[in-house]
């Protein structure tokens, strides 16, 4: 007969598997191995479009920059000046930029600063709705500073067409921008740049007057300081005020605006700060650099660690976008033969 174990004393139930309460220590290397994998794999694809979105929305802002200063020259029948200084007087100061804001759906912010306008940038007083980023005049790619780390201002009357050197330092007063009016170039024979032929933007061959806006005049001396910018034969200069009848080579053969990046220097001399207020001091390059760009250097000179210089630059790749003088955006390489790029900064040199 078949016999059954007693109640209480049945055989346990072996099983061949233990039950698991997680992943081994190999199996977590093993996930993570993978997932770092995937990001190395990825990533660059990522900041690829990133960046892709960052240039369309940079071309975008020089569009409607064109634009309104299109609408500005239909309204006055001439393009608005550089920047702009009377003989005697206050030091005025107001940029190209500011002057168009109307025509940027940001009347509200220009009608805060026309109560000053007579007095110049000096007047402003230090506050908050002086120092509005407008997120059209910054490049996505530029650096994320809100305001212009420091900035010299000339505080003192204008005589004589003599502007004294500005000797106040307003760290942080002034809304940050991207933009910059061209001046276009000096010539080497008038104390401009020396011609670097260098295969690529390097800051390794030695340069001789960095593009500074402030060197030049007819007399050096400390006494008169050197602002006048309409022999660089650009858009953009003091108390320029340019009309169609006055670009001879041609709107869509001239450059009329370009960008730039903030320098990574913040120190109270660092050159290639901009702001879309002007320039608070023409006496020295800094302040010009505010508001002007120059052809003197080569596009993205000192690539990757960025010149304090007054040309034109872009943390894009390889290039820099420029808005022509017809309207239109043109993404312009850094290896552009300097003679060329030179040409088309200039309104009225017979070159096309």
């Amino acid at each position: 007969m078949q016999s059954f174990p007693a109640e209480g004393k049945r055989k346990p139930i072996l099983s061949s598997k233990r039950k698991r309460s997680g992943l081994t220590r190999l199996e977590v290397v093993l996930v993570f191995s993978v997932i770092l994998l995937n990001v190395a794999v990825f990533l660059p694809f990522v900041q690829h479009a990133q960046e892709a979105s960052r240039k369309t929305q940079c071309k975008n802002n020089l569009k409607q920059i064109g634009l309104a200063i299109a609408n500005y020259q239909d309204a006055f029948n001439r393009y608005p000046a550089g920047f702009e200084v009377r003989p005697d007087g206050n030091y005025l100061g107001w940029g190209w930029n500011v002057r168009i804001l109307p025509f940027m759906d940001a009347t509200d912010v220009y009608q805060k600063f026309e109560p000053y306008f007579e007095a110049g940038i000096h007047g402003l007083p230090d506050s908050s709705e002086f120092k509005v980023r407008l997120p059209s005049l910054v490049c996505p790619s530029d650096s994320e500073l809100e305001t212009v780390p420091h900035a010299m201002i000339v505080n003192a009357k204008v005589a004589d067409n003599i502007v004294p050197e500005g000797v106040d330092d307003w760290p942080d007063r002034f809304p940050r921008s991207s933009y910059f009016g061209n001046a276009g170039y000096l010539q080497l024979e008038a104390g401009g740049l020396q011609y670097n032929a260098a295969a690529v933007p390097t800051s390794i061959v030695p340069l001789v007057n960095k593009g500074s806006l402030g060197n030049i005049g007819t007399m050096p001396s400390q006494e008169h300081r050197y602002c006048d910018q309409k022999h660089f034969g650009g858009y953009f200069g003091q108390n320029s005020f340019v009309k169609i009848a006055h670009v001879t080579d041609g709107t869509s053969n001239t450059i009329m605006f370009g960008e730039r990046y903030s320098p990574v220097g913040s120190h109270a001399g660092a050159v290639g700060h901009g702001t879309w207020i002007g320039v608070p001091d023409c006496s020295r390059a800094q302040g010009l650099a505010m508001a002007l760009g120059d052809a003197s250097v080569r596009i993205n000179i000192g690539m990757p660690l960025r010149e304090q210089t007054t040309g034109f630059g872009s943390r894009h790749d390889d290039g820099v976008f420029f808005a022509i003088g017809d309207g239109s955006v043109k993404f312009i390489s850094q290896n552009i033969d300097v003679v060329l790029f030179r040409n088309l900064s200039v309104i009225d040199d017979g070159s096309r």
